[in-house]
């Protein structure tokens, strides 16, 4: 089974010489698109089903030496909660590219970038190595300058320049910290031996900080997130909105991943302090969401608050929580690329008919029931395992500390109201449809798709882990 760990990350780049190979003007590469992913998502289902659900651990580890000379080994090993995260990134990935229109199905820069994407977030999540780590890490950023670039419409280029030159200053620190490592190592060394590095204490704590300044550089912490906002509500590509809104799992999981590692005195007396900012940054973010009248906007406030949970969760929760956290993001991921997509169909169709936005929900009475199973999951209707393990986190983050359980519970509450209010506008009949206009609902294929989808979210209620069986 080792060896399979090799799929998920030479499926995608194999994926990318098809498209790259492909004719113009036709769909042979949004098929090859959904092939591979659609292949590296069985990969992860074969490696969950030979997985032991007891053992938290490192279950299978693939290394390899690059160069000997240098002591560089890349490793790579996967756990249950990092393949139960990357069935929730693949599925919106696929759920992204389902949402195409004919146009860009046809785009092979996009569909070749979106590989590339995946590439390097299925490599980030199953590395092992404080150097592959870094590699993957990095890389992502690439093909996210160019999708933002070439798809986004930025109303400020200087917020696209600032939330580039931010994530860059991150990727630096991040390798400055490893160059310090590599110094006193000697060698590059295991995520799970970063306790055993020797160094002089004031350097553990900036190599320390700088590690979390990379991941932080990609969470949604207020004032950066403005810069994140306003990149993601001029994006009117699913799948480019389905990647950018990715970027911030990829900061949450890394921090998760090295917090579990020593960290040094200096930092646990600041630990209050830190949650204490991530806190007023839920309630900040949820305010913001509340009051405006956008529902990407007001999605875009959910998802922050939901990854800022899923940090903070980690941070003040011993590991016995990591499986809840794992199988929240499994959903979470799901509903959210969902409602992405959906969203900007509800976009283009009343921009098409020259349509009110609020109300067009009422000349679309499939993709109305469709978002409307999303949003009541998205709000906590108990019919998927988010509300069973949101019900856990909270309910743990109360007994840990009442004042931040409250906190996060009315975060949660104000930017779930949030959407269930929008839902309702969208499906007010403000606007009486002309006899002869005729608007398009979602096609068969996708409405097949998405009930697949809305089946699989609804079979975790009874056990999240069905599928892996």
């Amino acid at each position: 089974m080792e060896n399979v760990l090799l799929l998920l990350i030479t499926v995608p780049l194999i994926g990318c010489l098809f498209v790259l190979f492909a004719k113009k003007d036709d769909q042979n590469a949004f098929y090859v698109t959904l092939l591979s992913l659609t292949a590296n998502f069985a990969v992860v289902l074969r490696l969950l089903s030979q997985m032991n659900y007891q053992d938290g651990d490192i279950q299978y580890r693939y290394v390899y030496d690059w160069l000997e000379s240098a002591h560089i080994k890349f490793s790579l090993g996967v756990d249950l909660f990092s393949l139960i995260v990357l069935m929730g990134v693949h599925l919106a990935l696929l759920i992204g590219c389902i949402g195409l229109d004919e146009v860009q199905r046809k785009s092979k820069f996009l569909l070749m970038l979106t590989l590339y994407f995946c590439w390097n977030i299925s490599g980030f999540f199953i590395s092992e190595d404080m150097f592959s780590f870094y590699m993957f890490f990095a890389g992502m950023l690439l093909p996210l300058l160019m999708l933002v670039g070439k798809y986004g419409q930025v109303k400020k280029s200087a917020n696209l320049y600032l939330f580039f030159i931010f994530n860059f200053v991150g990727i630096l620190c991040f390798f400055a910290a490893l160059l310090v490592i590599y110094r006193f190592y000697h060698s590059n060394v295991a995520l799970k031996d970063m306790a055993l590095v020797k160094m002089p204490h004031r350097t553990l704590l900036m190599v320390w900080l700088s590690i979390c300044a990379a991941f932080v550089s990609r969470v949604p912490i207020w004032p950066f997130h403005y810069w994140l906002s306003s990149i993601n509500a001029g994006i009117k590509n699913p799948v480019v909105s389905v990647i950018i809104n990715l970027l911030p799992l990829t900061g949450v999981y890394g921090l998760m991943r090295f917090w579990e590692l020593t960290i040094p005195r200096g930092i646990v007396s600041l630990v209050p302090v830190m949650v204490m900012f991530g806190v007023i940054t839920m309630i900040f973010v949820a305010l913001i969401g509340t009051a405006h009248k956008d529902f990407m906007q007001k999605l875009f406030s959910y998802t922050c608050v939901y990854y800022l949970l899923f940090l903070l969760t980690s941070v003040l929760l011993a590991d016995d929580y990591k499986i809840n956290i794992a199988y929240s993001l499994f959903t979470f991921l799901i509903v959210n690329s969902s409602l992405l997509v959906l969203d900007l169909q509800t976009e283009a169709a009343s921009s098409a008919n020259d349509l009110d936005y609020r109300g067009i929900l009422c000349y679309m009475p499939r993709l109305a029931k469709i978002m409307a199973f999303f949003v009541l999951i998205a709000v906590g209707l108990p019919i998927s395992s988010l509300f069973w393990n949101n019900f856990v986190l909270i309910s743990a983050l109360f007994k840990e500390n009442f004042f931040f359980g409250t906190a996060v519970m009315a975060s949660v509450g104000m930017v779930s109201m949030a959407l269930l209010y929008e839902l309702f506008m969208m499906r007010g009949a403000y606007l009486i449809k002309p006899e002869n206009m005729a608007v398009d609902d979602v096609s068969d294929k996708e409405a097949i798709f998405f009930m697949v989808i809305i089946s699989l979210v609804f079979l975790s209620f009874f056990n999240p882990l069905w599928f892996g069986f």
